[in-house]
């Protein structure tokens, strides 16, 4: 690491969020990102997968967060082991691949449901942070095979984020937000 990025990323502690913090995620939240959840959605997935869901603290103060939940999948595409965007398939493929995705065995997958640090601290390696601590919490502790998540296809900070940490663009899903903008499914392969 530089001395420039070091110095950027001093006094930056991850840690595992707790039910407490919940209320200060959903403000980031909301100060950040135009997709929202409801207090139970939080609480839901730190009760189900607390070692994946983290926030970011600077002198005691939450400014970030990355929360994650595992799922079962036998979608290829989701696995990392397949790529959508590569070429357009035939009607008889599509079909082909959703029977064979149906009678493949189902896998842990990691999805990164949702990450946003702080206006005022972005650009100092804050998501980058909570992004590393996530790949090494699903890999490790969750042991899944891979970790995908959705991003909207004009946010090219965030994409260039995830393609810095191996993630692949591998799907586009059409009107995927509320506001009818198309989202990119990406993927990091971890086997």
């Amino acid at each position: 690491m530089n001395r420039e990025a070091q110095g950027s990323q001093e006094g930056v502690r991850i840690r595992k969020a707790r039910a407490q913090d919940i209320p200060i995620v959903m403000e980031i939240n909301l100060e950040s990102l135009p997709e929202n959840y409801w207090y139970g959605f939080y609480k839901y997935i730190l009760d189900n997968w607390g070692e994946a869901f983290l926030v970011a603290e600077i002198g005691g103060e939450i400014v970030g967060y990355a929360m994650s939940r595992v799922e079962q999948t036998s979608d290829p595409v989701l696995l990392g082991m397949k790529d959508e965007l590569e070429g357009d398939k035939s009607v008889i493929d599509k079909i082909l691949d959703a029977i064979r995705n149906q009678l493949s065995e189902e896998r842990p997958v990691g999805h990164l449901v949702s990450i946003a640090v702080r206006p005022g601290f972005r650009g100092r390696g804050i998501g980058s942070k909570l992004l590393s601590e996530t790949v090494r919490v699903m890999k490790n502790v969750y042991r899944v095979d891979a970790i995908f998540l959705e991003v909207r296809v004009s946010n090219m900070p965030a994409i260039r984020l995830y393609e810095k940490f191996g993630f692949r663009k591998v799907r586009r899903i059409k009107g995927y937000y509320r506001d009818g903008e198309d989202a990119f499914v990406m993927v990091k392969r971890l086997l």
